[in-house]
């Protein structure tokens, strides 16, 4: 009997027990029922019945910060932004005036006369504003790279598509181009190669912007050589920038290897690899260049007499690729502007002379700047301060996923400071002054039109290259960030004035303390 009712007494716990671990069971699968997401259906049909979002409107170019005049300081005030934006925007047209009589390679190319246009307008102000023995100084420029045609075709599983982004540097294509196998590699890296036939077919290479033309995967990780090394007949590059951009990565017949070189934008590059994913793909390449003598392009001059014999050299260089309207008219609009500004200061105000310049062939090799380091022993013999401005003002923007998103931030620039740490400590005061935004490290040179004279003599510059530059994209360049870097190169010529020239000279070893 006691044997019974201790079975029973079992059988029954169990079944207690297995019921309640059912019940937590079910409970337990309904908790996480209740928490994961419901069908795709079911949310459209809840986000139907929310109340409609306000987008509300913003003014990203009047939202730009505009650090106030210090006290004392309000005489840079008459630098204005918006002024500087407008000189901006007559630059650009000059630009757009090229594109639209149907150059390939359009902009403000050295040695064409769109170019000489834009000398012929910064002449006309300097004019304007009583700068004295304004000229144009020529150099003859070496055989230029001009395309004449170029085209792509891809053909596979039923489709023909064609590319409104390609371009083509570097060598060109036999007459009447070649039928090519594309083969997509990726970043180009070893490992993407691996177990991939690629001689003497197309190599489409994805390249990661770090942040664009100036600096990308495909530059550093040496995607293009090691197509050429491995046989290709040519390469694709795709700088995936969001959106469909042209893309000149080389301007002229430069290139990182002797291969013909195409260019597309990121939405023309996925619509080739999509359909590379359907099914075999036959591409037929097309491209052709000459190489025109006989150019000639210019540095234009202008001079404001100061008291002394001694001088500061403000120069900005003036062809462009593209519109160009942070390469370089941000920095040849400010120039003007420090022009105008100064013109207007008597001259026993002014302690040295100031030689402005927009100068020549930045793109084909630094003409202008060139010309000064060849003959710095004497043109630079007496120069206190150079000032190179180049792509001083540009949105700030940020890769958020497939979007390329901009702010109402001014990009931070590189800067390049030689001569004494009194020089130095200068400019650095001045543009946290205007509220100039810059790296965390001085570079380790020059660059842009800056390299030839960096060393020459006491040297200051300001240079920002983000993703979009070399494209064709609508480049944004703020009149915040123009007038920033105007009022702060205006008071560091004032600064640099009240210096001697000797104590601007003498370049701090690192040991230096």
């Amino acid at each position: 009997m006691w044997k019974r009712l201790i079975l029973k007494t079992t059988v029954a716990a169990a079944l207690i027990a297995i019921a309640i671990v059912l019940t937590l069971a079910a409970l337990n699968v309904r908790a996480q029922s209740q928490n994961q997401p419901p069908p795709a259906q079911d949310m459209a049909a809840y986000a139907a019945t929310l109340p409609k979002v306000i987008k509300y409107p913003h003014d990203l170019d009047s939202s730009f910060i505009r650090m106030p005049l210090p006290p004392g300081e309000e005489a840079y005030g008459r630098l204005q932004g918006d002024h500087i934006e407008d000189y901006v925007k007559q630059i650009v047209a000059f630009s757009l005036k090229d594109r639209d009589e149907g150059n390939l390679l359009w902009g403000r190319t050295a040695g064409t006369k769109n170019d000489v246009l834009v000398e012929d307008w910064v002449a006309t102000k300097f004019k304007d504003c009583g700068l004295q023995d304004v000229h144009k100084q020529s150099f003859d420029l070496p055989p230029q790279w001009f395309p004449t045609s170029w085209s792509l075709t891809a053909t596979g599983s039923g489709q023909r598509l064609t590319f409104k982004t390609l371009r083509a540097s570097g060598t060109p294509l036999p007459a009447g181009g070649l039928d090519l196998e594309p083969v997509w590699v990726g970043l180009g890296t070893e490992a993407d190669f691996a177990g991939r036939d690629v001689k003497g077919k197309l190599v489409v290479i994805w390249s990661q912007p770090t942040p664009g033309v100036i600096n990308n995967s495909a530059q550093w990780m040496g995607s293009s050589k090691r197509a050429e090394d491995k046989g290709a007949a040519a390469v694709l590059i795709n700088l995936a920038i969001p959106g469909n951009y042209q893309i000149q990565v080389a301007p002229g017949p430069r290139s990182a290897t002797g291969l013909p070189t195409f260019t597309m934008g990121t939405e023309d590059t996925n619509t080739l690899r999509s359909l590379m994913e359907k099914g075999p793909v036959k591409v037929h390449a097309e491209y052709t260049m000459e190489m025109r003598p006989g150019l000639k392009d210019s540095n234009v001059w202008g001079t404001l007499p100061g008291m002394t014999d001694e001088d500061i050299i403000v120069f900005a260089h003036h062809d462009a690729v593209f519109t160009g309207a942070l390469d370089n008219a941000s920095g040849m609009s400010v120039m003007v502007a420090l022009a105008e500004y100064f013109s207007k200061i008597p001259k026993e105000q002014r302690r040295r002379t100031i030689k402005f310049v927009t100068t020549a062939g930045h793109h084909n090799g630094s003409f202008g700047t060139l010309w000064m380091h060849n003959n710095r022993d004497t043109f630079l013999a007496k120069t206190a301060l150079i000032i190179n401005v180049e792509h001083v003002s540009v949105v700030q923007t940020y890769y958020w996923g497939s979007t390329l998103r901009e702010s109402d931030n001014i990009d931070a620039r590189r800067w390049w400071v030689y001569g004494s740490n009194k020089l130095a400590s200068l400019a650095l005061r001045d543009w946290k002054m205007f509220g100039v935004t810059i790296y965390d490290t001085m570079e380790s040179n020059a660059s842009g039109d800056g390299i030839w004279t960096e060393v020459d003599a006491p040297t200051v510059q300001l240079i920002e290259s983000p993703a979009f530059y070399h494209t064709d994209m609508p480049e944004r360049v703020p009149a915040a960030g123009l007038e920033a870097v105007a009022r702060s190169y205006a008071k560091l010529i004032d600064d640099v004035n009240k210096v001697d020239r000797k104590d601007l000279l003498e370049v701090q070893t690192a040991s230096t303390p």
